[in-house]
């Protein structure tokens, strides 16, 4: 990722959730047609954390994103979606993950909103 990136509205981002079927995990996704999507609790920060963790779609693919797909799924959405709520979005590389992003802040009162605005899962 080139040093001065500045995410937009045309970027596309990928948020990773747990599909493990243990009770711990189970709040973060739900059955939709067969396929377990992400529900509104995979796009809520925990207390503590200063944003919520994405990847850049442009700099990445599902694959990488997900990193273990038995154990993960990835969900895809526009940035525009948090960026219209005020909610800004930088970029945040990290070790082996140039692509890595957060969506500054407590992401929990736009929850919902990004897991409806899923444009695919992978």
């Amino acid at each position: 990722m080139p040093d001065n990136y500045i995410i937009t509205n045309n970027d596309g981002l990928y948020r990773r959730y747990p599909i493990r079927e243990e009770p711990k995990y189970e709040h973060f996704w739900k059955l939709e047609n067969g396929r377990k999507i992400p529900s509104s609790a995979a796009f809520k920060t925990k207390h503590g954390e200063d944003g919520l963790s994405v990847d850049i779609a442009s700099l990445t693919t599902p694959a990488k994103a997900s990193g273990d797909p038995l154990h993960f799924g990835v969900a895809e959405f526009q940035a525009s979606v948090p960026l219209n709520a005020g909610f800004p979005c930088v970029p945040d590389k990290q070790p082996g993950n140039d692509a890595h992003a957060l969506i500054l802040g407590d992401t929990n009162p736009i929850a919902k909103k990004l897991s409806r605005s899923i444009v695919a899962i992978y």
